[in-house]
């Protein structure tokens, strides 16, 4: 093809004045340099969607760090939505290093994940892709992230990370952990009943209510303003309290927030959703570890709100 560029911009030289022959040269090495540059956003999304089932809803579950056993539940919810049939899955274990284009082809973000910050790229990519229309799952933990609250490792050690709140998040999962008062916490693990309160919500219709958890029941979260809670379980004060948060060697006291571990006696939320801008929240307490997840009530109400967040409809 160069070859006969050179042939065609020789002849055309000798018969044109020079301005015209410059216009031709620029448009010519144009059109030369066209099939080696960027593919428009939306072919390179068109592209990248090609990879996936086609008909599937496209899933990406974000992990890495969590205080809970993310190495365990991660897979298992990964597990979760491919027996469905109905998904198709990826799973990211570096989610600080997202951008838009990370998640333009996904139709729901799954948060199995509350380490450190995202930072500001992925934080603001992460937030477009709910408002323009996409789903945002969070699973258990995951409202412990990014509340301003000690990062957590492995077995809830705290690791001494401290950071500022990221202020949309709460909007965007629609609750959060908090050490003001009220402060947030649980009492020791146990099995409890959760009583679906919207029975004709697409993701808890048809349900059984109550279902059986065998899980830590959070209580005294601190709620954003648009939360449709789905379901509640009653904080029994005949669950006695647990023992203090574990220190950590170096970290300071101080760092370790005040958390309530006293049940409430009251009716605690859940499931709930959330409308953020064009697109769809589903946060579930419920899921501490495979054990939790394991129970009907969860893999049923997780599966269904994942698909919901996801599409705006369970079939």
């Amino acid at each position: 093809m160069r070859s006969l560029f050179l042939r065609n911009e020789i002849a055309f030289r000798r018969r044109s004045p020079r301005g015209t022959r410059m216009k031709f040269l620029s448009a010519a090495l144009a059109l030369l340099l066209l099939p080696a540059g960027v593919s428009s956003g939306q072919d390179a999304t068109a592209a990248r969607v090609s990879l996936f089932k086609p008909g599937m809803i496209r899933a990406l579950i974000l992990s890495g760090e969590n205080n809970h056993d993310w190495r365990t539940t991660t897979p298992f919810l990964r597990t979760l939505l491919l027996n469905t049939g109905r998904f198709d899955v990826r799973v990211n274990e570096e989610p600080a290093g997202m951008t838009a284009e990370t998640l333009a082809p996904y139709d729901v973000v799954i948060l199995n994940y509350n380490g450190p910050r995202l930072g500001r790229v992925a934080e603001k990519a992460l937030e477009q892709f709910v408002r323009s229309g996409k789903g945002l799952v969070g699973v258990h933990g995951a409202n412990w992230a990014f509340s301003g609250l000690v990062v957590l490792g492995d077995q809830h050690r705290p690791t001494g990370i401290m950071e500022p709140a990221w202020p949309e998040y709460k909007s965007m999962i629609g609750g959060v952990w908090s050490d003001q008062p009220p402060a947030s916490g649980h009492a020791p693990r146990h099995k409890f009943l959760v009583k679906i309160l919207d029975p004709k919500d697409p993701i808890t219709a048809g349900v059984a209510s109550p279902f059986e958890a065998d899980d830590e029941l959070y209580h005294n979260m601190h709620m954003a303003p648009n939360v449709h809670v789905l379901a509640t379980a009653y904080d029994d004060p005949a669950n006695k309290p647990g023992p203090p948060p574990p220190s950590a060697p170096g970290v300071a006291a101080a760092k370790f927030p005040h958390l309530d571990m006293n049940p409430t006696g009251k009716d605690e939320p859940i499931l709930w959703t959330v409308r953020y801008g064009k697109g769809r929240t589903f946060y579930t307490a419920l899921g501490h570890d495979v054990k939790a997840m394991e129970l009907p009530g969860f893999a049923t109400t997780f599966v269904r709100g994942a698909e919901w967040a996801a599409t705006g409809m369970v079939k």
